[in-house]
């Protein structure tokens, strides 16, 4: 193995950074996104690249000094320590220039030790993904303007929206998928004995052979019951303190029928309200089109920002978000919104190669 850190150059914190993102793209389901940061965070420094291929190539490596993988930088630089070639310096004598080849051994050794303490991170790390990864499950992702189809392990389908990612975790007892950004679809398979438990900001639903719309959008996450009946929560107070909610009573579960929707905002409120609501319209988007029924302007515009990579809608002024939108628009063609909005007495629409920004006149 070529021995490629020296005591002048090893940063500990690029090489921390370094094993975070080896760790990340081993996972393989780094989305458009995260590869982007990922390039950009290479592409600051040639000590970000070279700490990078180094730390992959000390991983290529691990077998020859743990080759079971399950050891510990205490334990490797207990190893390095135990070399022939280590000379161990008395910290509370007076630092001086060693001469000649014990200069060189010195330097060897602390060589050694940082090698080794490399070498522990990234067994620790890659140890804490594989469970990591056991306990999570696959993800699934699409980037703007990309709708999928998943048909899980259980026989359960769902359809993504564009701007979506999903993870999913089966038990014996019960099927979780967690809802991280986007819209999903869920036609869920049949199975009393393992419901499934769909989590998303601070809300849990929970069905067992269903089907539903789960749209989680900056400021609210909506869930429209299309089949059967879902029961419609708050989330488990150990998830709720991740997300920063205030302590107030969790509000009391509702059950939703057919045809029915809620609505909660991204803080916790004391009760849930279901309406009805056009179904058809809530799922329109499986049929390329958006359907807007008094819908506030900033919420028209993160939906159609979902669709169109090539020109993203901008509110330029943030008091225009509240303005009610209604119509039924092409996803992926906003020119006829735009018109619309040109229409307006209130309003400045300026387009440009990439942006179309909406202001106050």
């Amino acid at each position: 193995m070529t021995e490629h850190i020296s005591a002048a150059e090893f940063n500990s914190q690029i090489y921390e950074e370094a094993s975070a993102w080896f760790v990340e793209m081993r996972a393989g389901d780094v989305d458009a996104a995260g590869r982007q940061r990922f390039d950009a965070w290479v592409r600051k420094s040639p000590e970000h690249l070279r700490a990078y291929l180094e730390i992959s190539e000390i991983w290529d490596d691990v077998p020859l000094v743990d080759e079971a993988r399950t050891g510990n930088s205490g334990d490797l630089v207990a190893k390095a320590r135990a070399g022939a070639d280590v000379v161990l310096l008395d910290e509370r004598s007076p630092r001086r220039r060693v001469p000649g080849p014990v200069q060189s051994i010195r330097t060897l050794s602390e060589h050694r030790l940082r090698l080794a303490v490399a070498v522990g991170v990234v067994v620790c790390a890659v140890a804490a993904f594989l469970g990591y990864q056991q306990y999570r499950g696959p993800v699934y992702s699409t980037g703007t303007g990309e709708q999928r189809i998943v048909t899980l392990a259980d026989g359960s389908r769902v359809e993504l929206n564009a701007r979506t990612r999903l993870s999913v975790h089966f038990t014996d007892r019960q099927r979780e998928v967690e809802l991280l950004e986007g819209q999903v679809l869920f036609n869920v398979a049949k199975n009393p004995q393992r419901p499934f438990i769909v989590q998303t900001g601070n809300l849990a639903v929970r069905a067992v052979g269903t089907e539903f719309d789960v749209d989680r959008k900056q400021n609210a996450t909506t869930v429209t019951v299309l089949e059967g009946r879902v029961a419609v929560g708050a989330r488990r107070e150990d998830d709720l303190k991740a997300f920063g909610s205030p302590a107030v009573p969790a509000p009391t579960p509702i059950l939703l029928e057919a045809g029915e929707q809620v609505t909660a905002t991204a803080r916790v409120h004391n009760r849930f309200q279901a309406s009805r609501v056009n179904v058809a319209a809530a799922v329109a988007w499986t049929r390329g089109e958006l359907v807007f029924e008094g819908s506030s302007l900033a919420d028209v515009i993160e939906e159609f920002n979902r669709h169109n990579e090539r020109r993203q809608l901008v509110l330029g002024d943030p008091a225009l978000g509240n303005m009610q939108i209604s119509g039924v628009y092409a996803s992926t063609d906003p020119d006829l919104l735009v018109r619309f909005l040109r229409e307006q007495p209130n309003l400045r629409v300026e387009e440009t190669s990439s942006n179309i920004v909406i202001t106050s006149r």
